[in-house]
C-alpha cells in the first residue's frame, strides 16, 4: 500500500498544498516546530479519517474556519482517492468522489502512526488505551465499528434515562440492548486482545531483549462474569450518579512486565518500549487484514528512544514498501528527502 499524494488546505502551519511520496522511505528534516509533525498527522488523517489528536478546529490554521487534506492510496487492486473537508466539530469524507465515513476508508486504506506520545498509552488515562483498541478493531472489523458506534448511542440514552430519574420500564428496555451490545463488543475485545497480545509479546522481546514477557488483558472492573450480573450489581451507584458505571465504555487495558504492572511500576523507557509493541502489533494485524503493507508514519524517529530501539524502528522502515519518517536529522538510509520551515515543504 502506497501514498502516492498527500494534499491540504489550511492544516496546521503547513503552506505546501500537495507532496508526491516516493517508494521506500521518504523523509522529512526540519527544526522542531517547523511542522514535521503536522504533515505525518495529515497524512494520517488522510490515510485513516481518523484524527491523530486534538479538536477539528484545533488542527485549522489560525482564524480559518475550513481546511482540508486528501490522499491518494496506489493498492494492488487499484487505486483510490481520500478527500476529508475539516470545519469545527465536524468531518466531510468522501472516496473516490462519493460521501463516505470512516469505516469506508478502512476497507481500502490503512496507516500506522508512531510518534513519541505514544508512551502515553501506558501512563495515560485508561481513554487513550480504550481509544487504541476500539480504532484498531474498527479498522479490522465493519462489524467492530458499528457496534461501537450503536453501543454509544445506547450508553447516552441511557444516562439521559438515569439522570431523568425515568420509570423501571423504560430503563429496562434500553438496558437490554445495553447488554447484548456490550456482550458482543467485549466478546470480540477479548478474542482480539488476545491476538495483540501474541504480537506485541514478541515484538517487545525483539526491542528491548531485557529478558522480560509483556503481558495485555483486559480490566472490567467488576468479577461478575457478564454485563447483565455488572449491571445489576451497581444498580444503586448508578441510580445515584445518574450515569452507566460499567460496561466497554469504562474498561481498561492492562499491561505487564512479568506480572507487575508497566502503569505502576514501569520506566519511562519501559512504558516506550511496551507502546511501540502495541503500535506494531496494529502494523502487523491491520497487514493480515489487507493482505499488504500499511503506510508506516514514524515521527521524530530518534526521540527518547536508544540505539537499538532507534534500530528497530528504522530496520522496520527500511522492510516496509512506503514509510514517512520525520527527524531534526536523517536517517541513515532514505529513498526521498524533503526538508520543511515553517510550514513550507520541499523536495531535495
Amino acid at each position: 500500500m502506497l501514498l502516492r499524494s498527500l494534499s491540504q488546505l489550511n492544516y496546521r502551519n503547513l503552506l505546501s498544498p500537495r507532496l508526491e511520496l516516493a517508494e521506500g522511505i521518504n523523509v522529512i528534516v526540519g527544526n522542531n516546530a517547523a511542522g514535521k509533525s503536522n504533515v505525518l498527522e495529515a497524512a494520517y488523517l488522510a490515510c485513516t479519517g481518523d484524527l491523530p489528536g486534538g479538536k477539528i478546529s484545533e488542527v485549522l490554521r489560525l482564524g480559518e474556519v475550513e481546511g482540508f487534506v486528501g490522499a491518494r492510496i496506489k493498492r494492488i487492486d487499484g487505486i483510490s482517492n481520500i478527500d476529508i473537508g475539516l470545519t469545527p466539530g465536524k468531518k466531510i469524507i468522501r472516496l473516490d468522489g462519493q460521501t463516505a465515513r470512516a469505516l469506508d476508508i478502512a476497507k481500502v486504506s490503512a496507516a500506522v502512526l508512531i510518534t513519541p506520545e505514544d508512551a502515553d498509552l501506558i501512563h495515560g488515562s485508561p481513554s487513550l488505551r480504550r481509544h487504541y483498541l476500539d480504532s484498531l478493531l474498527a479498522k479490522l472489523s465493519r462489524r467492530y465499528a458499528l457496534l461501537h458506534r450503536e453501543y454509544n448511542r445506547v450508553v447516552e440514552q441511557r444516562n439521559a434515562l438515569l439522570k431523568g430519574r425515568a420509570g423501571e420500564l423504560s430503563l429496562s428496555i434500553w438496558s437490554a440492548k445495553f447488554v447484548e451490545l456490550g456482550n458482543e463488543i467485549m466478546a470480540m475485545r477479548l478474542r482480539a486482545i488476545k491476538r495483540i497480545a501474541e504480537i506485541a509479546n514478541t515484538s517487545y522481546a525483539e526491542i528491548a531483549d531485557d529478558g522480560k514477557c509483556l503481558g495485555i488483558s483486559l480490566h472490567s472492573g467488576l468479577a461478575a462474569s457478564n454485563l447483565q450480573e455488572k449491571l445489576q450489581a451497581t444498580a444503586h451507584e448508578e441510580q445515584a450518579r445518574g450515569v452507566t458505571v460499567v460496561g466497554p465504555h469504562r474498561d481498561d487495558l492492562v499491561l505487564e512486565l512479568d506480572g507487575y504492572s508497566i502503569q505502576a511500576y514501569g520506566s519511562r523507557g519501559e512504558a516506550r518500549t511496551a507502546s511501540l509493541a502495541l503500535r506494531v502489533a496494529e502494523y502487523r494485524l491491520l497487514q493480515e487484514k489487507h493482505r499488504e503493507t500499511p503506510v508506516l508514519l514514524l515521527d521524530d524517529f530518534s526521540s527518547e528512544l536508544d540505539a537499538n530501539r532507534r534500530e528497530y524502528l528504522l530496520d522496520l522502515a527500511a522492510n516496509t514498501p512506503q514509510a514517512v519518517v520525520s527527524g531534526t536529522e536523517p536517517p541513515p538510509r532514505c529513498d526521498q528527502r524533503f526538508s520543511v520551515s515553517g510550514g513550507l515543504v520541499s523536495a531535495f
